[in-house]
């Protein structure tokens, strides 16, 4: 579960988060930017209000245990990643058809529920809001702006008008992001530190970013406009840059490095909107020019979208198939059609026939006879002669001429998927709209049956082990059915790595409950690349099981058809979002190590960062990134790096469990505790460094029982 440990932050944060959560009334604010999809090119380091809002919120709903939560949102599910006992209490209010967002809130207030959370500020509902936090109500909402403190309150005053209601503001959690210096080359300087610039930071200095928190807290007897932060940006700021995280400079220099980001959002802005003003007149333009064409083209794209309807509502490839074969006639005038789909053994099948006689049905065909010179197109051609595997015959017995062809490709995700040939024995040839149309209908057909074959596949395999769950269920001897599974899910995990050149592999997993939810994975791609992956799904026991071997078949699946971690990871996400509760969600590394180039190309999907060992020196893996299978897509964040790989390197792969793992005294055992066990034992065989860090994670943890699975990846370079 995401909290603010997967941050780099100040303790005092951590007792100020405390006490908000402690609150029992008053407003609490959230402050800060989110991207714009519209301004990428404004210098704005967004601060990650949303995720800082969610882990407070949840903070808050766990330190209320018997308390009823309402929450007002414009999405049906809202995002506070709560964990299932928790969603018990948590009712959800979002605007029904005609209501406005306003109005949810006043209904959720009138139904007394004592916390209430609101995923937006607006001013048409603060005054209710802070109404109800000077009568006993806890109100948590997030806030759009680079305010921060006082201003936010000055902001709320002159919203509302009524500066007595400023008696129910409590508290103003206002978060930035700044550039860090670069592990990799930064050094002391005095009190302070520096970056003199190296390849890894492309001799900027700057390599990846810190968070900042402004706390402000309403004290009695004070004016709130005039109250300063119990814990500032300059503060928090100052003591990063006494610990090596941000350069006194960017300390000193934040509110101005912030007006001048705030004025380049605004110019960047206003340049947005003049730069769409005159696309829309350019488009205007284009659109006067087109009308013409539009008009003869209204009929074949209201067939078109009628198709696209019908695809989405077809459940089977085979139905789909012979509904794009019917389809076929009647938008481009083609009257007879064969679809063809490729099997994994190389050979295409005639799934669907329009025209023909339906014996031809099921015949097999190599690939070079369906797609000959053009099999690595993805354009219409010209087709001359018999569709592969139905026979030839005269005129007189087939009752037409075969005269103008069409091979058209059925491509999805640049995944060849088979061909339709279509045939006219009226007209000499397709013209150039007949050909778009069909080329049209073959992506559309080529996508739905690639979805419709996936999810079926999917669901499948997800029923399948929701059945062999309910089965075990049913046993009397449920301890033992139990233990089976944890052989069955030991099995999925490789203790025998593959053998390659100046190569070893190192893994343990101790599963917290028999069956646990993290696992390893450890696969060739090609003669030059591996791959490695560690994961951590959410929840324990055997729903975390379940998800982790859907992950594990998703991941493998898709590394095999895409050579990018990023774009891998990104489409394992999309699956999961189509298949699995939206509560569930997994943190992830995919990296692939190529062994000629002496590089490793990763992914980090909101997993703890991996230690690279060289030399004297273990360092954090700092990509960015968030967690796959319940975050929209505008919010996923994942960055691809790529970083160069010695002989002697060892990377080192772990999940929270054993960081997480606390001793009698709930003291957890942490990173800094793991990274000294790894460079105690660097120069040791993998296997002994390997159960040296299990052996010294039990015994901080000694008779306590396990709360969390532990597993552990570790590749050698020899």
């Amino acid at each position: 579960m995401l909290d603010l440990n997967a941050f780099h932050h100040l303790p005092q944060l951590d007792a100020l988060f405390g006490e908000i959560a402690r609150e029992d009334a008053g407003m609490v604010v959230v402050a800060g930017l989110e991207p714009r999809a519209e301004l990428e090119a404004a210098p704005t380091l967004y601060g990650g209000r949303a995720v800082i809002f969610s882990i407070l919120a949840r903070e808050i709903v766990n330190a209320h245990r018997h308390t009823r939560v309402a929450i007002v949102s414009e999405q049906k599910e809202a995002n506070l990643r709560l964990t299932s006992r928790s969603r018990e209490r948590v009712k959800t209010f979002f605007p029904e058809q005609g209501e406005t967002y306003d109005a949810a809130m006043q209904r959720a207030f009138a139904l007394g529920y004592p916390i209430a959370f609101a995923e937006k500020c607006e001013k048409e509902w603060l005054t209710a809001g802070l109404i109800a936090a000077r009568h006993e109500r806890l109100v948590v909402t997030q806030f759009d702006a680079p305010l921060h403190g006082a201003w936010v309150a000055r902001y709320i005053r002159e919203a509302c008008g009524k500066d007595e209601l400023l008696d129910g503001l409590r508290w103003v959690v206002a978060v930035r992001r700044l550039p860090m210096l670069c592990e990799n080359c930064k050094a002391r300087d005095g009190k302070f530190f520096r970056a003199v610039g190296c390849d890894v930071c492309e001799q900027t200095g700057r390599r990846g970013e810190v968070a900042v928190f402004d706390v402000w807290r309403a004290m009695e007897g004070t004016h709130p406009l005039e109250q300063p932060s119990a814990l500032s940006f300059r503060q928090y700021a100052h003591e990063l840059a006494v610990q090596g995280v941000l350069t006194p400079n960017d300390a000193e220099e934040l509110d101005a490095a912030q007006l001048y980001r705030t004025f380049f959002l605004l110019q960047a802005s206003e340049a947005h909107s003049a730069q769409a003003t005159v696309s829309l007149r350019a488009q205007v333009g284009e659109l006067q020019l087109a009308k013409r064409a539009l008009e003869q083209q209204y009929r074949a794209s209201i067939a078109l979208q009628e198709v696209g309807q019908k695809l989405l509502a077809l459940g089977s490839v085979q139905d789909l198939a012979a509904y794009i074969c019917r389809r076929a006639r009647d938008l481009c005038g083609a009257d007879r059609a064969v679809l063809y789909l490729l099997h994994h053994d190389g050979m295409a099948e005639i799934t669907a026939l329009n025209g023909w006689e339906a014996r031809w049905l099921n015949q097999r065909v190599s690939l070079d006879e369906l797609f000959g010179s053009n099999e690595a197109g993805d354009q219409p051609t010209r087709f001359l002669g018999y569709p592969p595997g139905i026979p030839k015959r005269v005129a007189d017995l087939e009752g037409a001429y075969v005269r103008a062809g069409l091979h058209v490709p059925l491509i999805a995700q640049r995944e060849v998927l088979g061909a339709m040939i279509f045939h006219s024995t009226v007209r000499k040839s397709f013209d150039t709209r007949a050909v778009a149309l069909l080329h049209a209908l073959a992506n559309a057909g080529a996508a739905a049956m690639q979805r419709a074959g996936l999810i079926n596949d999917l669901r499948e395999k997800v029923q399948q082990l929701e059945a062999a769950q309910a089965e075990i269920a049913k046993k009397e001897r449920l301890e033992r059915e139990l233990e089976l599974a944890r052989q069955v899910q030991q099995n999925m995990l490789p203790h025998i790595f593959p053998l390659l050149p100046g190569v070893s592999f190192y893994a343990r997993n101790e599963p917290a409950r028999q069956v646990g939810g993290d696992f390893y994975d450890v696969f060739v791609l090609d003669a030059d690349r591996v791959g490695v992956v560690i994961a951590d799904v959410s929840d324990k026991g055997m729903p975390a099981a379940l998800f982790m071997a859907l992950t594990r078949s998703l991941v493998r699946a898709e590394a095999l058809r895409e050579r990018s971690p990023y774009v891998v990871l990104k489409r394992v996400h999309r699956l999961l979002l189509e298949v699995v509760e939206p509560s569930q969600f997994v943190t992830l590394f995919y990296g692939v190590l190529d062994l000629t180039a002496r590089t490793l190309t990763y992914v980090r999907a909101g997993h703890d960062y991996p230690l690279l060992v060289r030399g004297d020196n273990a360092s954090l893996l700092r990509a960015d990134g968030t967690l796959l299978g319940m975050l929209n897509d505008n919010e996923l964040i994942l960055r691809e790096e790529v970083i160069p790989m010695e002989h002697g390197d060892r990377l080192v792969l772990y999940t929270d469990g054993l960081t997480d793992v606390v001793n009698a005294q709930e003291e957890s055992f942490g990173r800094e505790r793991l990274k000294q066990v790894v460079l105690d034992h660097r120069n040791s065989p993998v296997e002994v460094m390997g159960d040296a860090m299990f052996d010294a994670v039990n015994a901080y943890q000694g008779d306590g029982e396990p709360f969390d699975d532990m597993t552990l990846l570790i590749v050698d370079l020899k």
